[in-house]
């Protein structure tokens, strides 16, 4: 499953909520943190094949998103 790359939370490839950046197709959990990588697209994709560096301590979340 994809990750949300604002909250790193698992989403369905089915969700609406994605956006295209640099050819690659980004999915979001919700408005919300789509709305935060559009804003700074580069702060979410800077750190990307990294273990996730945008503030979580845990893994993936799988249940509710913590920018709802």
């Amino acid at each position: 499953m994809p990750i949300d790359p604002v909250c790193g939370m698992e989403v369905s490839e089915e969700t609406e909520l994605k956006l295209e950046y640099n050819g690659k197709v980004y999915y979001f959990c919700s408005p919300h943190c789509k709305a935060q990588f559009e804003s700074n697209p580069e702060k979410y994709v800077k750190g990307e094949g990294m273990k996730h560096e945008h503030g979580h301590k845990h893994g993936h979340k799988r249940h509710g998103c913590c920018c709802h």
